[in-house]
């Protein structure tokens, strides 16, 4: 039997977080009018998000925007648990995963880095979509990229009560 360490490992590991980045990338990417794509920021609350189990639950049922997930954290389930409290306890505690699967994607050109602008747009999009083993948190990250698009940051600052 695996040990704890190795176990987290297989799920948090910078391939798999690359997978997950380049899926909210190109989900900002569809949503985004400017197509100037997403700020470099925002990819530090998405694996904080999507490799949480509890929010993974609530992103992966919830439809409509972010707002509505919010909603949830505070729902009669959620109610006590600091979920969305420790949204960026959480985002420190995982920035070197974050920026070694920012690595990842950028070595394997999933996605396109402007250094001016700190912003990522998608690459290898027909071939990133089209592949059959494609994580689902890619999917319901690329959910999350489309309801960041459609917010400005102050709005997603207040809704997950964070601050870039």
């Amino acid at each position: 039997m695996p040990s704890l360490d190795a176990e987290i490992l297989m799920i948090q590991n910078p391939a798999l977080g690359a997978a997950i980045l380049a899926g909210f990338v190109q989900g900002f990417y569809e949503a985004d009018k400017s197509k100037q794509g997403g700020p470099l920021p925002y990819l530090y609350l998405v694996l904080p998000m999507v490799l949480h189990a509890d929010i993974y639950r609530l992103l992966k049922s919830t439809k409509p925007s972010l707002r509505h997930l919010a909603e949830k954290f505070v729902s009669v389930e959620y109610a006590g648990t600091d979920l969305l409290l420790s949204l960026g306890r959480r985002a420190s505690q995982m920035r070197k995963l974050t920026s070694e699967s920012l690595a990842v994607m950028l070595l394997t050109r999933l996605a396109r880095l402007d250094n001016g602008k700190a912003r990522l747009t998608p690459r290898k999009t027909e071939q990133f979509s089209r592949r059959p083993d494609i994580p689902e948190q890619a999917e319901e990250a690329a959910k999350l990229g489309k309801w960041f698009a459609d917010l400005s940051p102050f709005e997603i600052g207040s809704i997950l009560k964070v601050a870039f």
